[in-house]
């Protein structure tokens, strides 16, 4: 008899929160606790570059002062993917050598990524679960700590929610959407080239679910149109520079080779010595290089890329070690652990979360409803390039917002359980 007001209670306060999620503040709430806690953040801990921070402060300087992307002056690369290094340089080139303006632009960008995801996820799964993610994602740790990093995470994580937030706007009309979506693409692409493939997901849904086969392939085939035009004067610039031609950047197959060698911990690993100085070249020989090793063993690629895959999601400490410098010079190096301990909780919360939502989610419509739906499509997308080349935790940071989706999905699943023991359909996708 002691259970039923204990159910009670808990049924009350499920409903009170659903109820707060509906309100029409609730995302505004969010917006401002995302920019609060990245403003504070942003004004507390210095930005000191390190690791690859490091470099793209020095690409980025280099194209300010009209040397071009290039790590040493005279001699240009397109080892990195140019997109974060040309974005800070326009900061480097009207405010001088100073972070602040970077560290605001992030603030913003960050911000930004909460608006979008929010408006995704209630398009997709209704109001509560889009307030929801952006609580998940306003709140999430390395998100906030990645203010004070120079890198391309959170400015690839935007660029993509927008390919989709495009993508899906049902008002606009065929050519707007088509070019502003390519336009998205090309930006993407440029920081990361692993959206190249984003386009078909991007109007999947449109084409399987709304059944308008035609309107979406036309879209998809006029934003790579867009996406392949904005691309080719930099690949273009490659030819010149190489004698060979190199769409965006010249690391594929060294990535592919670090996470497919005789010495490979699936993690970053120094270039072997190859004697090839022409970079397209270099990254063709790694490439068949891994190719080969691969083809002696399939069996161990297999399993080699299984293991990646969980140790993709094994940990989130790494917005803690860009930020080490910074954090010791403000409070000392007694504050790394405390850190990490929330980082990496945090994400393993989130993740058991969006692995229930995905499953919730499966469970309750259909598998080509589901599996057309962004959030599972694209982490899976990620998981799967992450998982055959080179891995980190940080390359997980791309899934974050589809995972935050997911988890806000499986989380109101719950409440509602909790205020109800039928599983009515609590989050029908609202139009457009």
């Amino acid at each position: 008899m002691s259970e039923k007001p204990n159910i009670n209670v808990t049924a009350k306060l499920a409903n009170s929160l659903l109820d707060r999620l509906n309100q029409p503040t609730a995302s505004r709430y969010a917006v401002w606790a995302a920019l609060l806690l990245r403003t504070v953040w942003g004004l507390l801990i210095p930005m000191v570059p390190i690791s690859d921070s490091s470099a793209y402060d020095v690409f980025a300087q280099n194209i300010a002062s009209g040397d071009g992307f290039c790590f040493v002056p005279g001699q240009l690369t397109a080892y990195w993917a140019v997109g974060t290094a040309a974005v800070y340089s326009v900061f480097f080139s009207v405010f001088g050598h100073h972070y602040l303006p970077i560290v605001l632009f992030n603030i913003l960008i960050g911000v930004g990524t909460v608006v979008i995801a929010m408006s995704l996820a209630r398009r997709w799964f209704g109001e509560p679960v889009g307030v929801l993610t952006g609580w998940l994602l306003a709140l999430w740790p390395l998100l906030i700590q990645y203010t004070t990093i120079l890198a391309s995470e959170i400015l690839f994580n935007f660029c993509v929610l927008m390919i989709f937030w495009l993508a899906n706007i049902s008002a606009w009309k065929f050519l707007p959407r088509a070019f502003a979506t390519g336009i998205a693409l090309a930006a993407a692409s440029y920081i990361r080239p692993v959206a190249l493939l984003i386009a078909p997901i991007a109007f999947l849904r449109e084409a399987l679910i709304e059944k308008k086969m035609l309107k979406a392939m036309a879209s998809c085939a006029l934003s790579c149109i867009i996406m392949i035009a904005l691309i080719l004067p930099w690949s273009m610039r490659n030819q010149y520079v190489f004698g060979k031609f190199a769409l965006i950047s010249t690391n594929a197959g060294s990535n592919f080779w670090m996470g497919n060698n005789p010495q490979t911990t699936g993690g970053y690993m120094p270039l072997p010595e190859t004697g090839i100085t022409n970079e397209v070249e270099r990254d063709h020989y790694l490439n068949k290089l891994a190719w080969d090793y691969i083809r002696q063993d399939p069996l161990a690629f297999a399993l080699r890329t299984v293991k990646k895959a969980v140790l993709l999601h094994d940990r989130e400490s790494i917005g803690v070690g860009w930020n080490e410098k910074g954090l010791v010079q403000r409070f000392g190096p007694w504050i790394l652990a405390p850190l990490k301990l929330v980082s990496t909780p945090y994400w393993w919360l989130m993740l058991a979360g969006g692995l229930y939502g995905g499953y919730t989610l499966l469970r309750r419509r259909s598998w080509l409803d589901a599996l057309t739906l962004p959030p599972l499509t694209m982490w899976f997308y990620f998981v799967a390039i992450h998982s055959i080349v080179v891995n980190g935790d940080r390359y997980h940071m791309p899934s974050i917002p589809f995972i935050a989706m997911l988890a806000a999905y499986g989380f109101s699943h719950v409440l509602n359980l909790l205020v109800s023991r039928e599983t009515t359909d609590f989050s029908k996708p609202k139009a457009g």
